[in-house]
């Protein structure tokens, strides 16, 4: 928060905001193969080397532990329920962040995927007041009740 103009200045970021609802928040970085620069120029020997090495390091950051790909695949269940009731991005969002948190404390060992995330999704639907019951969740992520009451 600021709270005048010079601290306004100094905080402010640019860019798109980070979105909790993507695996990688939306920070992902994309490296091209094409051995040429802005202007359309080729690179000469020593900066296509550069290039090779930072797209080594930039393919060797990307998901390949299992929290990522468990969080690639939770988020995709996340979307499809969105589409098949509807929800508001305030309900998606605070779906994913509750999700995070339970992985990030270590929740989610022994339980599936889908059954946590259709509970995380009942939990930010009650905690935005969003009227889908446990049963339309389910119902949604074609789970049995059961399945996500026990989560």
């Amino acid at each position: 928060m600021a709270f005048n103009i010079e601290e306004k200045t100094t905080r402010s970021r640019t860019g798109v905001p980070s979105i909790l609802a993507i695996a990688d928040m939306g920070l992902a970085t994309v490296i091209g193969k094409s051995n040429r620069d802005a202007s359309g120029h080729l690179l000469n020997a020593e900066m296509r080397a550069i290039m090779q090495r930072l797209r080594t390091w930039d393919l060797r950051t990307h998901s390949h532990n299992p929290a990522d790909r468990n969080m690639i695949e939770a988020l995709g269940e996340l979307n499809m329920i969105r589409d098949r009731l509807a929800l508001s991005e305030a309900v998606v969002e605070k779906a994913a962040y509750i999700y995070r948190k339970v992985q990030e404390r270590g929740l989610i060992r022994r339980r599936t995927i889908s059954g946590i995330m259709a509970a995380a999704i009942y939990a930010a639907c009650r905690e935005i007041g969003t009227p889908y019951s446990l049963r339309d969740i389910a119902v949604a992520g074609n789970l049995k009740r059961k399945d996500v009451d026990e989560m």
